[in-house]
């Protein structure tokens, strides 16, 4: 019998496949142009340094923290995403210490999706609501929310590759570790999502503030995977 109807779990295995079915279309992001990126800051903590060189985008960390935002026109259905990057410097996780633990919540790049959803900011809440959620929401078109940040991260410690977590600050923030960095130099993380995600922008970290670290990421090149 045809149970489609009382099995909402169908439909969403069926729109997977229908979208994994159509062809991927690539979208290249400018990591060559600043104005098309949105830099916060968190309080009292000292932000990165941010510019162009070299036609990336380069992010200097010198005990600092703050992302990057990029907002997509419209909501994007991706199936993958594609982040070619290289890296000097030393990322200090204290010895004995799990990365991303208490002090020790400092990664080379995060790499976040913001995805859409249900969730929103009534006007109380947005009141009180710290600057980057704020910032979070407004991603979302009118009469629309947010999901979560879904962050793909890399990791220097590789006994974490391959390990999630809902981030104990906030339940909108998703880690999932997906690139060992032995050491400074070239890197490139590719994911394939089990199904497509709706995407409503990108947020990017590079942390050294829990560490006192200093490092230099640039990123050369971002290539989203998306179907019509």
């Amino acid at each position: 019998p045809d149970t489609t109807k009382r099995n909402p779990m169908r439909k969403l295995l069926t729109l997977g496949l229908f979208f994994l079915s159509l062809p991927a279309v690539a979208m290249e992001l400018p990591v060559d142009d600043l104005a098309k990126w949105t830099t916060l800051s968190f309080n009292g903590i000292r932000p990165n340094e941010v510019g162009i060189s070299d036609r990336a985008l380069h992010i200097q960390v010198r005990g600092s923290a703050s992302p990057l935002i990029f907002r997509l026109d419209k909501a994007t259905h991706i199936t993958g995403i594609t982040v070619v990057a290289s890296w000097v410097g030393e990322l200090r996780i204290p010895e004995g210490a799990t990365q991303g633990g208490e002090n020790a919540d400092d990664f080379v790049l995060k790499f976040g999706i913001v995805e859409s959803g249900d969730q929103t900011l009534n006007w109380i809440r947005r009141r009180i609501a710290a600057d980057w959620i704020r910032q979070l929401f407004s991603l979302a078109p009118r009469g629309s929310g947010v999901s979560r940040i879904n962050f793909l991260s890399t990791t220097r410690q590789p006994e974490l590759l391959g390990s999630s977590r809902t981030h104990p600050l906030s339940e909108l923030l998703h880690e999932t570790r997906i690139v060992y960095l032995d050491g400074p130099g070239d890197f490139e993380m590719s994911y394939r999502f089990p199904a497509p995600v709706e995407a409503l922008g990108l947020w990017i970290s590079a942390d050294g503030d829990d560490t006192g670290s200093t490092f230099d990421l640039s990123i050369n090149r971002i290539t989203l995977h998306t179907v019509p």
